[in-house]
């Protein structure tokens, strides 16, 4: 980071009730949220974002 400091990026996902359904910790340092979301959904057992759903 700018002030020599190392950032550590996660996604976490939660239900409307705020259980904690998917956790995807570990980005270093300065990345764009849609580069974490890619990786979360490319994963084997990752992320699954039903369509319909709002």
């Amino acid at each position: 980071m700018r002030k020599s400091d190392i950032a550590t990026n996660m996604l976490g996902v939660c239900t409307p009730g705020m259980h904690f359904v998917y956790v995807l910790p570990g980005w270093e340092g300065s990345v764009a949220d849609v580069w974490v979301l890619r990786n979360a959904i490319s994963r084997r057992h990752g992320l699954k974002v039903h369509h319909g759903k709002v």
